[in-house]
Parts: C-alpha cells; sequence; structure tokens
C-alpha cells in the first residue's frame, strides 16, 4: 500500500471499502471507519505497517466469538508489501477516556456493572482454551455504547499465555494502567491484566489525572463517594507487588459482589455513628445549659455508640480474615 493510500480518504481500498475517517492511530498502524460498499455497512478496517506474530495473535482472538466484548472480525489478510490488514465490526459510541472527561462523576451502579462486565470479560479471557493475556486495558481502547454498554476496540498487545515468554524484555502497555512486572519487561500472567483492570476502574471512580499522579507515586486515595468495599477491592488490584492482588478474575468478582454489600452495609453504620455522636452532644450540651438531670438519655446514647463501634470492629476483622483465607484458596487452585 503506497503512502498516498495510506492518507486517501473518500476513496475505495481494495475494491470493496469507502475510507471516511481516520478513527485512531499508533506506533504500529492506524484504524481507519469505512463503508463496506458491497455489504451496506459500516466497518472498521485496521492497517499495519508491518505483519508480526502479534498481528496473527489479535486475529486468533477477534476470531473467538465467544467473547461479546470484542468486535466481529469480517476478514483479514496479508498485503504482497507485507502490509497487514483487519477488517472489523466498527463499534459505536466513544472511549471510555472520552466519557470520563465528560463525565467526572460516574453513578455507584453504572461503576458496579462496567467493573462486574470486564472482570467476566477477563475471567473467560484467562480461563480459555488457549489462556489469552490482554496486557494493555486502558481507556482509550475501550469504547462506552449508546447504552452504556462496553465493548473492547484495540486488542493489539493481546498474546496467549503460553507464547507470551516469546514477547518478555519488550515494554507493552501504558504507564499507570501496565503492573510494573510488565512495564519492566518481566515474565506476567493474569495478575498483569487484573492490575490494568484495577487501574481502569480506579480512572472510572477517582478520575484518569488522580490515577496518573496517585498510582504512580503508590500513594492511593479515594474521595469518590463510592462504598468502602468496592475501593478496597480497586486497591487489591493495584498493589505493586502482584502476590498481594487478586489470583484470578474469579476472585476478583467473588469480592466485587461481596464488597459492595458490604459497602452498603458499613454506609449504613457509618451513618448510625453519626447519628448517635450528635445524639450524645446535643444530650452533653442540654445537661450542661439547663442543668437538668438528662444523663440517663446521654448514657443511653454513649453505649449505643460504643455498641455500634464494637459491631463495626467485628465485622472488619470478620470481614480481614475471611479475604485472607480467599487469598490462599485462589493461589492454591490458580
Amino acid at each position: 500500500m503506497t503512502e498516498r493510500e495510506i492518507f486517501c480518504q473518500a476513496c475505495i481500498w481494495f475494491d470493496r471499502y469507502e475510507i471516511k475517517e481516520i478513527l485512531g492511530e499508533g506506533g504500529t498502524g492506524r484504524v481507519y471507519l469505512a463503508r463496506d460498499m458491497r455489504l451496506g455497512r459500516s466497518v472498521a478496517v485496521k492497517i499495519l505497517n508491518r505483519v508480526t506474530e502479534q498481528f496473527h495473535e489479535e486475529v486468533a482472538l477477534l476470531q473467538r466469538q465467544s467473547f461479546g466484548m470484542l468486535p466481529a472480525v469480517y476478514d483479514a489478510w496479508v498485503e504482497e508489501d507485507g502490509t497487514g490488514v483487519i477488517v472489523m465490526e466498527y463499534v459505536e459510541g466513544q472511549s471510555l477516556k472520552e466519557y470520563l472527561a465528560l463525565h467526572r462523576q460516574i453513578p455507584e451502579r453504572q461503576v458496579y456493572d462496567w467493573g462486574l462486565k470486564l472482570g467476566e470479560f477477563l475471567e473467560k479471557l484467562h480461563g480459555g482454551n488457549p489462556k489469552v493475556l490482554f496486557r494493555d486495558l486502558k481507556p482509550e481502547n475501550i469504547m462506552v455504547q449508546p447504552d452504556k454498554t462496553l465493548r473492547f476496540v484495540d486488542l493489539g498487545a493481546a498474546v496467549r499465555v503460553e507464547a507470551e515468554r516469546a514477547f518478555q524484555r519488550k515494554r507493552v502497555g501504558t504507564p499507570g494502567y501496565a503492573a510494573p512486572e510488565q512495564w519492566d519487561g518481566k515474565p506476567v500472567d493474569e495478575r498483569a491484566d487484573i492490575y490494568g483492570l484495577g487501574a481502569v476502574l480506579y480512572a472510572v471512580m477517582e478520575g484518569e489525572e488522580k490515577l496518573k499522579s496517585q498510582v504512580l507515586s503508590g500513594n492511593l486515595t479515594e474521595k469518590s463517594g463510592m462504598p468502602e468495599g468496592m475501593r478496597r477491592a480497586v486497591k487489591r488490584c493495584l498493589r505493586p507487588e502482584r502476590e498481594k492482588r487478586y489470583a484470578t478474575a474469579r476472585a476478583f468478582l467473588t469480592d466485587w459482589r461481596r464488597y459492595r454489600r458490604a459497602g452498603r452495609g458499613r454506609i449504613l453504620m457509618l451513618w448510625a455513628g453519626e447519628i448517635l455522636k450528635a445524639g450524645f452532644l446535643y444530650a452533653a450540651v442540654y445537661i450542661i445549659w439547663y442543668k437538668t438531670e438528662c444523663l440517663p438519655l446521654a448514657g443511653h446514647f454513649l453505649i449505643g455508640y460504643l455498641w455500634l463501634k464494637a459491631a463495626e470492629w467485628i465485622c472488619r476483622v470478620r470481614s480481614e480474615k475471611w479475604e485472607q483465607k480467599r487469598s490462599v484458596w485462589c493461589r492454591s487452585v490458580g
């Protein structure tokens, strides 16, 4: 393919595809929006400057139609000059990066649903035959469709687990989203994708700017108001030491579902605690100001507050013990 053709718009490629516009570009090639003149539908045409083993990995993954979050592949071939071409489904919507720039506060239910879908996708990806690592989870590679469902559009870094060693010593991924061991070119496994999952969810909950400034510094803080359990799950995904992350996507999903319920319960306990504290302070002020014998009332508020704190401590200890057992179990079966 000539240089003129690569930059051509409103022209016909391969006697079939009418190029409309550039959807994206990177170091390895470009993706174009085109119209399939034979079938009358919009498609995405990916042009790779040079065909490598990664090209075949991507095509093989796209052909696995069991993954609903992946675009369907319609055709793929290699030109005589070594240029790779992949024609795939055009996914409408906007990238998650663009969506987050326009929507500063994502509702809790939306965050939970996205975390669930992303976790289920990784579970299928890692548990398939062959097992596959995505290796480049980031908002730019995720599309938000008009109905708020998520789809992936770029699988250029995906690789089979057994073939991953052939790609070692190569820096893959994006700063802030790539696991430390992956960014350093070391061997990676499913836990590298778990890190990327946590980074995406952190960007959704807290904002991408905060992700870049705080994840890279190792100082994670949260001000989004999401349930504590969901935030704890994301922080565990982002542990620099991969041994301390979730061993599998299934383990993440178990905690994601459980933590959301636990987070709601803990919020109710916090509210109850604030009410009891306010009541105790009111009773104390009433006694001091009016010098009235209201000690029984203040005592009841104090006892209730102490009981609530004790219950909160017990729940936290039991949750931590369960999490430790779950982590050991996941490592043993993973």
